[in-house]
């Protein structure tokens, strides 16, 4: 079977065995770095994430933990060189930010993927043209058809996944309200809502309904990332516009603990939940419809939409933390996790 986990990922499990041999033998990190006449600081870039492992040095650390030329070496040579590879998105590397790349690159090589989700359709889930309405919003710059691109690949690459990664999305129900695509283009939200129903028969698809009122999510959606052996789970978290990742057990536990009531106290189960899915999909494509046979514009049944949603208490637009485009997320310059390493860069 063809190991398609990325390079990330490869890169993390190849850090993880190394400490295992390291601690095994006995060792510190200065005794490693005085044994190969290293300095501390180059060790600790490779123990911690921050610099790929050259075959070379690989081959050192092997020889000083006595398992060079074994089979246990040889995996961890073919690790080595899978962490080394290009990623496939390699080509679109300049229109996306390191974190982004990071954040892909825990997304492809993830066992599972678990997700809440209050405001937007999650990035896995998106057809092309929700995609397209919100990077326009966000990134004006010339490379929304490019990251588009980019997402539709990251789509592209958990359907060929051998085996394809379980994922579990908890949406609140706003999602579902929120109309994206711009004024007069309701239309895109419709093929949003059936693209959902079609993706609930591959993924896991929890909604929860505006009647359960505040839940956890409220504060902000985040998502853990599940990976085989033994490597530690990782979360990323959103909270007013700031996205923070975190490996810290005290963390992924609580946040696991606080998806799981989501999923068991507040959401519908499957079934229910594609009816409610369903349910607004046929109301906004039946509002466009007599939009139609009045002889009104797609913009005006858009804005009787708004007009229903502000009157139920639901704002009309985005809230500004929520503007994150194709990714989930756009985190700030100190986001770093020791999976970070830098991938498909010059």
């Amino acid at each position: 079977m063809i190991d398609d986990r990325g390079p990330v990922v490869h890169q993390a499990l190849l850090i993880h065995r190394l400490i295992e041999l390291r601690r095994g033998n006995g060792l510190t990190q200065e005794k490693v770095a005085r044994s190969l006449e290293w300095s501390h600081a180059k060790l600790m870039r490779y123990e911690g994430g921050t610099q790929v492992l050259p075959k070379a040095d690989l081959d050192a650390l092997l020889d000083l933990y006595r398992v060079l030329g074994t089979a246990q070496g040889r995996k961890l040579q073919e690790i080595g060189r899978k962490a080394r590879d290009k990623p496939w998105w390699y080509p679109h590397r300049h229109a996306l930010t390191t974190e982004e790349r990071h954040y892909v690159g825990l997304e492809m090589g993830a066992a599972r993927i678990r997700q809440c989700a209050p405001a937007l359709v999650p990035g896995l889930l998106r057809t092309r043209d929700y995609a397209h309405a919100l990077s326009s919003m966000t990134d004006p710059d010339g490379e929304v058809d490019r990251l588009v691109d980019v997402l539709m690949g990251r789509q592209g690459m958990m359907l060929t996944r051998s085996p394809v990664p379980e994922q579990v999305y908890v949406l609140d129900e706003a999602v579902l309200r929120r109309i994206v695509g711009g004024r007069g283009t309701p239309g895109v939200m419709v093929r949003q809502l059936h693209h959902l129903v079609e993706r609930s028969a591959s993924v896991q698809l929890r909604i929860i309904p505006e009647e359960a009122g505040l839940h956890f999510g409220t504060l902000g959606g985040f998502t853990l990332f599940d990976f085989d052996e033994g490597l530690p789970p990782v979360l990323h978290t959103e909270h007013q516009g700031r996205v923070a990742a975190s490996k810290k057990e005290e963390d992924v536990h609580s946040y696991g603990e606080a998806f799981d009531r989501l999923v068991e106290e507040h959401a519908l189960d499957a079934r229910r939940s594609l009816a409610l899915i369903e349910h607004h999909a046929r109301r906004l494509q039946d509002r466009i419809g007599a939009a139609a046979s009045d002889g009104r514009t797609e913009t005006h049944a858009n804005s009787v939409e708004t007009s229903a949603r502000v009157g139920a208490g639901e704002g009309p637009g985005i809230p500004a933390g929520d503007l994150l485009g194709v990714f989930e997320p756009r985190p700030p310059p100190s986001f770093s996790v020791g999976f970070g390493v830098e991938v498909g860069s010059e």
